[in-house]
């Protein structure tokens, strides 16, 4: 975060004085130290980094071989302070800025971009004179005096101008000391805009005043050229900005001047809120899919597989996944005729009816997952397994498109989907991909049990588009279209009436029947989950659920050692001992199903889960707090008290959570789960399934006939998550979910060690890496999570985001808050960079033979 005060010097004289000061109030001075200084500034053509509300810059000094790359925030400036998002990086000689070797820097460029090139949008030059402002020897800030050199064409501007910008050792405090001495005894004008900023006003030839600001009016610029409903509203806004009057755009756009007078007193109270594709979001880490670009071989924009991904086709992702051809194809005709037959209406082009067909071909793609995340899955499939010939834009439109398909979107106001959806793409590509969501909305209502009803005319009427629809007996379809047609109503204010064509229409049969899938929602997402356990003594000969049994007994016993110190709160490694021993045991009961009665053990997982969430809360406030002190210990002296803050809320929150944590392990819910459960295990013979069938035929049930079974299957789950983590994009829930699987393989290989053989234990310990990475990682995003929404809220727990006034305050020293948010978003990021080196380890044939040593060894044994 950028902390400074701005201020233009229009008087010569005040230049000299400000040059040879030496003194500032009770404030000392450093020498100075003059640099030349060469600023471009690039985005793209649309300015989608502006758009996105941010500049980014590549700064030549005099002196030094390489140039500095920042990404600021625009805006931020309030009661004479600057307060800007600042991320900085040295950019080598010889590298490009998407080659920069900051992790954070570089992805963020990929977001904002998506992939498009970036061209040089204003270039200055300034002359800076440096110098340190300290306080009893400790720096409180840095003073720069610049002369700046504007050219635009023609024209040319010089200005000067002064700023402090306050480093680690200042405070709030300091800043409006400084500022008010400034003001005071110099003729000075504060400056509410950066260098960019003014620079970009100047070449455009904008005033300071305008309706719109630099972000607004990029926005507005890319969607004003669609023709629906927020493209006229973006044109309006455009049009008012440059000084039409209400009343003039009344006559022009034949729009009523009430609705131009509305959307204005809209505009002022939520700004660019009034776009469904620019508001604040309401993300929660539970529900948005966090992607991470795997950018560190360059730019994806000449194509895929020069930086090393496997491309793919469209009929080969139907193939892989199972889904019916012929259904999509039939949706992807009714989307096209839908397409066709507006033309009049949207505009768009072949690129755009190209993305349409895509998304129909591919929109089922997730149908193997369950029917609420079908939706979302495809979204993901899309984005990790890039099609032949598209560019990284266009495969997030696809993406989007097929989010948008979710079910639920027609049931509530369709043009706030996008509120719901973590997608990174410019204002102007979103918009798009709603319009052609909308088509395929309606292609999906009009295709049933392989029968497609084909729009066959367009007629309109007043406010309305009759359309006909080819076969008999729509009736039905009819009604489910007119339902799904509310997104293109909202997008283009008109009604579309569906109708049933009065020559019945019989679809012609396929001379060559398709060939049926043979692979049709085999695979799910995750069989079963994998959990833990502590090693055992266990022969080759026990049987399945005698091991079982032991583990129950043993960690149920571990978990009452530890329930004395968990409830005193006095050793938090207590804590951490009784909920592993709970998370053995509900592993357990995961890891033995097959061999223990399910519906008698149900009852008691239950209470292990509720055991488990009573325990978590306080857990996880611990793990925080930790990582923290950690944190501060790499802290230079003078700033062990960077996180007060933040520990005062963690302090209150793990009071809250100890509280509710105590009060159910008082509780009768609990006392009754804890004689149940130890009854249950007095009686195994009760809960342990046959080892024969009715017939007598003998079931395997012994360690050593079904142990090496397992253990492939649960590599088997490991090894299916390549495609997922391999590819251009790595999903952060993916991760965890890998996590998850990584964890089960290695708490089998962990219940078993002692009939494994030596290689066992390099197994464990290269599981334990892997996931003790995945852990930090979804760790680093949680605290991020966490962090940010504390930062811009005042609330520390997400599902208090809605409660906090908007009045609550944020603690003023937030500084120290602010350095560590950014210290776990490296984090995150470093780790995300490193995971393929973790991956490689569990993905070799060298880590199969281990496993496969590790089966030999059980026979040995017998």
């Amino acid at each position: 975060m950028e902390i400074e005060s701005k201020f233009l010097v229009p008087e010569e004289k005040d230049f000299k004085e400000l040059e040879n000061l030496s003194r500032l109030a009770s404030y000392t001075i450093s020498e100075v130290k003059a640099q030349l200084n060469e600023d471009s500034f690039l985005d793209t053509e649309n300015k989608d980094i502006m758009a996105s509300g941010y500049y980014l810059r590549v700064r030549k000094s005099s002196g030094e071989k390489g140039k500095w790359i920042t990404i600021k925030s625009l805006g931020g400036f309030k009661a004479g302070t600057h307060r800007r998002e600042e991320y900085v990086s040295f950019l080598p000689e010889g590298l490009s800025v998407l080659e920069c070797p900051d992790l954070r820097i570089r992805n963020m460029i990929f977001e904002f971009t998506s992939g498009l090139d970036l061209f040089p949008l204003i270039t200055l030059k300034q002359k800076r004179m440096i110098r340190q402002l300290k306080l009893e020897g400790k720096p409180i800030a840095d003073l720069y005096l610049d002369k700046v050199n504007l050219k635009s064409e023609s024209r040319k501007k010089i200005y000067s101008e002064f700023e402090v910008e306050l480093k680690s050792g200042g405070t709030a405090e300091d800043l409006e000391t400084i500022r008010d001495f400034l003001l005071s005894h110099y003729n000075l004008v504060e400056n509410p805009f950066s260098k960019f900023e003014r620079a970009y006003m100047f070449r455009e030839n904008l005033p300071e005043k305008t309706l719109l600001d630099l972000r607004e009016r990029a926005v507005c610029t890319q969607v004003a050229n669609y023709k629906n409903i927020y493209g006229k509203q973006a044109k309006i806004l455009l049009l008012l900005d440059s000084g039409s009057t209400q009343a003039e755009l009344s006559l022009l756009l034949k729009i009523p001047e009430p609705e131009i007078e509305a959307l204005v007193s809209r505009f002022e109270k939520e700004r660019l809120s009034v776009f469904p594709f620019t508001g604040a979001k309401k993300k929660t880490l539970e529900k948005k899919l966090m992607f991470y670009f795997q950018s560190g071989k360059g730019s994806p924009e000449n194509g895929w597989t020069e930086i090393g991904y496997e491309e793919w086709t469209p009929e080969a992702l139907l193939k892989f996944y199972g889904i019916s051809i012929e259904k999509a194809e039939n949706i992807t005709s009714g989307a096209l005729a839908l397409f066709d037959g507006f033309s009049a209406y949207h505009g768009l082009g072949k690129e755009e009816r190209e993305l349409l067909r895509l998304a129909s071909l591919l929109q089922n793609i997730g149908s193997t997952a369950r029917k609420e995340e079908e939706s979302p899955i495809s979204r993901e499939i899309i984005l990790t397994h890039p099609l032949k010939g598209l560019k990284l834009h266009e495969l997030k439109i696809l993406a989007l498109i097929v989010e948008l398909q979710e079910p639920s979107i027609s049931e509530k106001n369709p043009c706030l989907a996008l509120e719901e959806i973590n997608i990174d793409l410019s204002p102007a590509f979103q918009n798009k991909s709603l319009t052609l969501a909308a088509f395929l909305q309606i292609a999906n209502a009009l295709e049933t049990e392989n029968h497609m009803y084909l729009p066959c005319g367009f007629r309109q009427l007043e406010g309305t588009v009759e359309i006909e629809l080819m076969g008999a007996n729509a009736e039905k379809t009819v009604k489910r279209a007119e339902k799904r047609s509310e997104l293109w109503e909202c997008l283009f204010s008109t009604d579309l009436l569906f109708i049933q064509a009065k020559e019945p229409f019989e679809a012609k049969k396929s001379e060559k029947k398709s060939e049926e899938t043979r692979e049709k929602a085999e695979k799910r997402a995750e069989k079963r989950k994998r959990k833990e356990t502590q090693k055992y003594t266990v022969s080759p000969e026990d049987p399945m659920a005698f091991v079982a049994h032991r583990i129950f007994a043993y960690q149920f016993s571990q978990m009452l050692a530890h329930e004395k110190g968990t409830r005193k709160g006095e050793d938090i490694e207590d804590l951490h001992d009784m909920r592993v021993a709970v998370r053995r045991m509900r592993a357990a009961a995961i890891v033995f199903d097959e061999y223990i009665e399910s519906e008698k053990v149900e009852p008691h997982i239950k209470g292990l889960k509720r055991t488990l969430g009573a325990l978590g809360g306080v857990r996880d406030l611990d793990v925080f707090r930790e990582k923290a002190e950690d944190y501060l210990k790499t802290l230079p002296p003078g700033r062990e008290h960077d996180l007060d803050p933040l520990f005062l809320i963690l302090s209150e929150e793990r009071e809250k959570a100890r509280e509710e944590m105590l009060d159910y392990l008082d509780s009768e819910k609990y006392s009754r789960f804890k004689k149940d459960f130890s009854e249950f295990l007095d009686f195994p013979e009760s809960w342990v399934l046959p080892t024969t069938t009715e017939k007598h035929d003998s079931l395997p049930h012994r360690v050593k006939d079904v142990l090496p079974s397992i253990l492939y299957a649960r590599l088997a789950n490991i090894s299916a998550y390549s495609e997922w983590v391999e590819g251009p994009y790595v999903s952060v829930e993916r991760l965890h979910r890998l996590r998850i699987a990584a964890k089960g393989l290695r708490y089998t290989l962990e219940f078993f060690e002692n009939v494994l053989g030596k290689e066992v234990e390099s197994l464990i310990k290269d599981f334990k890496a892997l996931q003790d990475h995945l852990g930090d990682l979804h760790d680093a995003a949680v605290a991020a999570e966490m962090l940010g929404t504390y930062i811009k809220t005042g609330a520390w727990k997400l599902t208090e985001i809605e409660k906090v006034s908007d009045k609550k305050q944020v603690p003023e020293t937030s500084e120290g808050i602010e350095a560590y948010l950014a210290y776990r978003e490296a984090e995150l990021l470093t780790l995300l960079d490193t995971f393929p080196e973790s991956w490689e380890k569990v993905r070799t044939g060298e880590f199969r033979k281990k496993i496969e040593s590790a089966v030999r060894s059980l026979y040995e044994s017998t």
